[in-house]
């Protein structure tokens, strides 16, 4: 190891590569469930449409 580093460097260093990698762990987990709930979104949607449109078919249009 360079003896002109100061080992407190190295340390702060290490604190701030554990917080940057927690916040992009965590950016991932949020990404994760936004794209899942758009995906159960648009499912439930597509899934009352074709409902929907099945109930028209049997009983005529609601109102």
């Amino acid at each position: 190891m360079d003896p002109n580093i100061d080992p407190g460097l190295l340390g702060g260093m290490s604190a701030a590569a554990l917080i940057i990698g927690s916040l992009i762990y965590l950016a991932f987990i949020a990404l994760s469930l936004w794209i899942g709930y758009l995906i159960i979104k648009a499912a439930v949607r597509n899934g009352l449409r074709e409902h929907t449109l099945w109930l028209e078919q049997r009983r005529g249009p609601l109102r």
